[in-house]
């Protein structure tokens, strides 16, 4: 069957190359609208038509293939081409569409194409595949990867299509690394493709800042091109937690937990900017973190901030009315913007002290910046991760005003003949 002349559909330049490699894992780097879910599709639509072929030959009994992204929304961008298309040579075939529980396309038991989110990633167990369809590869976690995507093609060896655009180093970079070994890993400008004309090229690259514009548009893999806090390991400071000390102040970030989150509370002495206290804990009522972040509050006589969105305000309203000083953060995408930029400007400049604790540094080194299509970009943890710790830190720097002296912010205690810049009165 001539499928691109069914669908009217041909492959040009390098989707060539890529649909005429057979190896067992592909990997496609390209930068954004250079025409990765459309190659994708028609992949899926080959082997998915094969092997109803196959079933009708007797040859096999079923044929199931995944389309994976870190969103059901995601998933769209190649199961749409693979619905378009699928229509155009079974004109009759909407019956066989349906979006409940998740998107999918079924012609009978087990002769499918399936969407599915890694939100979830135990609702991926127990499946065996011949393809899978990786979208925004690098927004998927190394885990969530390892642990439940790979299985699924171990039985019947299946194959994998990785694609997306880079995101730093991460394991995206090294599984491309290990396809380029057997030429099976493709790297492609925007402009190499079919989507992007030049004057949008040239709006894109004088508009955006240059570390996005080249692993967004030039698909270029740049060490911590993806992270939004440079800098993290020169900001660690042993001794950085101490107790209340007399004169100072403090300023407290607290992120209130929401499903599977954590709730974080930090301190930072407005005198060194040190964070000098830092809790992380789950499964608590939130009564009880009510008290907790009291207790905390009351101890360090701090200002607090809390995030408000959600099942903050209450909290937030509850603690205000018991006396506490606190303001309240609404999130929007520019209030979130604002907030993540002003911490990585503070870490970038070495403006704020961290503790060596783990999972601090790892989320604050993990963390990064998406590009919308509208070409807006949004800060967030990548996916499986969690962001508590960075928000609850961005909070508390929020509340610091202007900046610590670096002399000063070297020194833990105070000098015992030297009054502290602020008191209480």
């Amino acid at each position: 069957m001539n499928i691109s002349k069914k669908i009217n559909w041909y492959p040009k330049g390098g989707q060539i190359d890529v649909i005429a490699c057979n190896e067992r894992d592909r990997v496609i780097c390209a930068g954004r609208r250079w025409g990765k879910s459309a190659v994708c599709a028609f992949i899926a639509l080959n082997a998915f038509l094969t092997g109803v072929n196959e079933i009708k030959e007797g040859k096999r009994d079923s044929v199931k293939i995944w389309i994976v992204a870190p969103s059901y929304e995601l998933t769209q961008k190649v199961f749409e081409y693979f619905i378009k298309w699928f229509l155009k040579i079974y004109p009759d075939g909407h019956r066989f569409i349906t979006t409940k529980p998740f998107p999918q396309i079924k012609l009978a038991e087990g002769v499918w194409v399936q969407c599915k989110s890694t939100e979830n990633p135990s609702s991926l167990l127990g499946e065996e595949l011949d393809l899978v369809i990786l979208d925004e590869a690098a927004q998927v976690s190394r885990r969530v990867y390892e642990q439940y995507i790979f299985p699924t093609t171990s039985s019947r060896q299946g194959k994998t299509i990785f694609i997306s655009t880079p995101f730093g180093q991460n394991w995206f970079y090294q599984q491309f690394c290990k396809a380029k070994l057997k030429k099976a890993a493709f790297q492609f400008k925007s402009n190499e493709g079919v989507s992007i004309k030049p004057d949008e090229w040239e709006r894109a690259k004088k508009e955006l800042p240059e570390q996005v514009f080249k692993q967004e548009y030039e698909a270029s893999f740049l060490p911590d091109a993806a992270a939004v806090f440079r800098g993290v390991d020169k900001i660690i400071k042993d001794n950085c937690l101490q107790d209340v000390l007399p004169g100072h102040q403090y300023v407290m970030g607290v992120d209130i937990a929401k499903h599977e989150d954590f709730s974080v509370i930090t301190v930072i002495d407005k005198w060194n900017n040190n964070v000098v206290y830092f809790d992380r804990f789950k499964d608590i009522d939130y009564p009880f973190q009510k008290k907790r972040i009291k207790a905390t509050a009351e101890r360090y006589k701090a200002r607090v901030y809390i995030d408000s969105t959600g099942v903050g305000e209450p909290i937030f309203d509850d603690l205000r009315r018991e006396g506490i000083f606190i303001d309240d953060f609404k999130f929007t995408n520019k209030s979130k913007k604002e907030l993540i930029e002003k911490l990585s400007i503070s870490i970038e400049q070495k403006f704020i002290f961290i503790p060596p604790e783990n999972i601090l540094v790892d989320e604050l080194k993990s963390y990064g910046y998406k590009l919308t299509d509208s070409g807006n970009i949004t800060y967030s943890a990548p996916q499986g991760l969690h962001d508590d710790c960075v928000v609850s830190l961005a909070l508390a720097v929020w509340g610091i005003r202007g900046k610590a002296d670096p002399k000063i912010a070297d020194k833990i205690f105070l000098p015992k003949k030297r009054k502290p810049p602020y008191q209480y009165k």
